[in-house]
């Protein structure tokens, strides 16, 4: 018993003796310049992949690492507008020491790896699934207050809204339970997925990156990814080093809904441990429609922070993470209904946590663990603008845990890669007031997968595998003058995939994916009975809802050049039990109940056979000297099986064209946006006509000295056309904004 306290100091001795052994170190330093001037690029990008260090090239386009060990490093350099690129160096050597760069002007960058669903970080022309990356320029031009408002009209993707402030998107028909939001890796912990009022509790300030994959993504993921997965990648755990203080201030308006945002975030390096945290402010007005009125109650008000430090030595990461989100906004109401109860705010408090740890080169079948989890403690209030009662009061407790090993390499299959692990999800959600319309409600998750993919040749192959265990438990209660008794029940699902991607000549390839998902129904699904005052409904759950099971297809072709890129893909859903809340022809009243005329709508939830199917298109061609030009077009069709109604909140066709212009310290755009009626609605749905609007952006870079400062200008809805979207819940009393005026400055020191 004595030896264990020895051999514990002396492992711990042997831990730090690894980084405070003196090691000779040793320069890495070089210069990058256009490739068709030579003239000097600043602001780019510089990472040494293997040690996780990152700086940026100053005014004259140099750059310089101190202090870097003897080794083989890769290095990355990246610049919007440019084409990436990697380069091995051996340190020391006269190359690392006098590394000349140059780079390509190109706004097709196919360089830009997607980590989400993307375990072995392959190359994205080799993955089968459907993935869009949001970032770097592109994140610049559609900033706004939304993530959802920033994605819509990417291929497959459109915005449920209710107003401004409450939106989310829809990925290929599908919404809510069935589209997992994500914040670098894990579950938002909000109750945006529940309800169209409910707004997602992250500014769209924040990230550095987004990205999307369409189709169930179930298997990496969890059953609530079936209809596809959105990344908000924020870099709250810092995973690069900096070289010394780093920092930014934005700055931002809008005339729509005269809205001012300021964020100020700051980072620093120093050693092996990364430090950065961010403040920013948010308020906005009623917004105008364009005839020069004003959508009452469509006001908002966001804050937040967050602080994350990480120790990066060479063999991995350990870092952890704080944020704290709050909002307050409007719920947009029509004030010539008689079920209105009056102007409602929803009041949002989010508090996280969360921890990263990654071991990486692990000499043994597994090569690689990683360990994320969190915990997040989310309420919000539904709350009277007259009385400032509060109707009701929502909490949800949440605790994630997600470790995968990455399996090493294999001798006698060394084309095999393979990721597996574990997940599990505790949450605790209740609801409390007199306008509460669900019992409170426990989850308790558990799941296990298994990944792996195979390169035979030409063909790149996809497979996995995931069993996932779902419980639910319902106490007891008393909503609306109706008894729910307990109810305690656990689903057991299996999901798996597999897909492949055949390259036929460079450039040149052919994917498709099979997957089957299931998903279990919430809470809201089983058990609502009551008045939603904030959406203005009566909602009816339905406590015999099974398991909802999606056979998923989709092919696609995919054309890539230097000049050009162009995807088209089909798909096809195939849903067993597919659960939505429907329509009906009845009112609600608190004097008379249910009845044919006077009241709140009443909507119920159920489950039917149904069918999604349709395709999307993006096709991108550069133009010499900056100029390109992009074309976006998708559509979705649903069905019910049996009776070929047609399901609600469905996307019309839509098509988007975006000529842009761009170089080093300019670039300007417009991007003409298209989408059809919609008449294809669900039983006591309401159909919607077509529109088009265009959008007009441009912007410039200035740099003094060391500091890059960053103007851009947009201006949405140019023409002030006034249109409604089929997504909008309030689309029946309130256009979408009119025309808006949107100006940032960003400053980079």
């Amino acid at each position: 018993m004595r030896l264990k306290p020895f051999l514990f100091w002396g492992l711990l001795l042997l831990f730090f003796s690894i980084n405070i052994i003196p090691q000779e170190k040793y320069l890495v330093k070089g210069i990058v310049l256009h490739i068709t001037n030579n003239s000097a690029i600043p602001g780019v990008n510089v990472l040494i992949k293997g040690l996780k260090i990152g700086t940026a090239t100053d005014k004259n386009g140099r750059y310089t690492f101190s202090d870097i060990r003897a080794g083989k490093y890769s290095i990355r350099f990246s610049f919007i507008g440019h084409r990436s690129v990697e380069i091995e160096v051996i340190v020391p050597s006269e190359k690392a020491e006098n590394l000349l760069i140059t780079m390509e002007e190109s706004v097709i960058n196919l360089e830009d790896i997607i980590v989400t669903g993307n375990p072995f970080l392959s190359d994205p022309k080799n993955i089968s699934q459907n993935s869009i990356s949001l970032s770097n320029l592109d994140l610049k031009i559609k900033r706004s207050s939304s993530v959802a408002e920033m994605l819509n009209f990417q291929p497959g993707i459109a915005m449920r809204s209710y107003g401004i402030a409450p939106s989310r998107p829809v990925i290929r028909g599908l919404s809510n339970n069935r589209v997992l939001i994500l914040e670098d890796g894990l579950r938002m912990g909000d109750l945006s997925n529940s309800s169209s009022d409910h707004a997602i509790s992250v500014d769209g300030s924040g990230p550095e990156k987004i990205e999307i994959v369409r189709g169930p993504s179930s298997l990496l993921y969890g059953s609530n990814a079936i209809g596809g997965v959105v990344n908000v990648i924020t870099g709250l755990i810092p995973s690069i080093i900096p070289q010394g203080l780093f920092g930014s201030t934005d700055l931002s308006s809008r005339s729509v809904n005269s809205e001012f945002m300021g964020r100020i975030k700051l980072g620093y390096g120093i050693g092996r441990i990364s430090l950065q945290g961010a403040y920013f402010n948010r308020e906005a007005s009623d917004y105008k429609t364009p005839k020069r009125g004003k959508v009452e109650n469509s006001d908002f008000k966001n804050n937040g922070f967050n602080f994350g430090a990480s120790y990066i030595p060479y063999w991995g990461l350990i870092g952890i993470g704080v944020t704290g989100y709050n909002s307050t906004y409007g719920i947009p109401f029509d004030k010539n209904s008689e079920n209105e109860e009056g102007p409602v705010f929803i009041d949002i408090n989010k508090t996280e946590y969360r921890f990263t740890i990654d071991l990486d080169s692990i000499k043994s079948f597994i090569s690689s663990i990683s360990a994320k989890g969190g915990f997040q403690d989310y309420k919000h209030s539904e709350v009277s603008k007259l009385t400032g009662e509060i109707g009701t009061r929502f909490s949800l407790k949440s605790q994630t845990l997600d470790i995968s090993m990455k399996q090493g390499r294999i001798d006698f299959l060394p084309g095999l890669k393979g990721v597996f692990g574990i997940w599990l999800l505790n949450q605790n959600y209740k609801v409390e007031g007199e306008e509460a319309l669900t019992p409170n409600a426990d989850y308790l998750s558990f799941a296990s997968y298994i990944y792996e993919q195979h390169r035979f040749g030409n063909i790149n192959l996809q497979a996995g595998v995931r069993y996932e265990q779902n419980n639910i438990f319902i106490p007891s209660a008393e909503i609306a003058d109706s008894s729910f008794a307990e109810s305690d029940k656990t689903f057991h699902t299996i999901s798996g995939s597999i897909g492949f991607v055949y390259n036929f000549l460079e450039g040149f390839s052919v994917f498709s994916n099979v997957a089957n998902a299931f998903r279990s129904p919430t809470v809201e699904e089983i058990a609502s009975y009551g008045i939603h005052a904030a959406t203005g409904s009566f909602d009816i759950g339905n406590k015999n809802l099974g398991v909802e099971n999606n056979i998923g297809f989709d092919i696609g072709l995919r054309l890539n050049g230097r000049r050009y890129s162009i995807e088209i893909t089909g798909y096809y859903n195939s849903f067993d039990n597919y659960i939505f809340k429907r329509p009906t022809s009845k009112f609600f009243s608190e004097e008379i109940g249910i009845n044919d005329s006077t009241g709140f709508k009443v909507f119920k939830y159920t489950q039917v056979d149904a069918n999604l199917f349709g395709a999307e298109l993006k096709a991108v061609y550069d133009f010499t000297n900056g100029f390109s030009i992009t074309f976006v077009s998708d559509f979705v069709q649903g069905k019910n099986k049996e009776t070929e109604e047609y399901l609600p909140q469905i996307p019309a066709l839509r098509l988007s064209v975006e000529p842009r212009y761009v170089r080093d310290y300019y670039w300007f755009g417009l991007n003409l946006k298209i989408a059809g009626g919609q008449n294809k609605v669900a039983p006591n749905e309401t159909p919607t006509a077509g529109y088009g609007i265009i959008d007009l952006y441009g912007g410039f870079k200035l740099i003094t000295n060391n500091f890059i400062h960053s103007f851009n200008i947009r201006i949405d809805n140019l023409l002030n056309q006034p249109y409604k979207d089929h997504l909008s819940a309030i689309k029946e009393f309130a256009p979408m904004p009119g025309r808006g005026i949107s100006i940032n400055y960003n400053f980079i020191f």
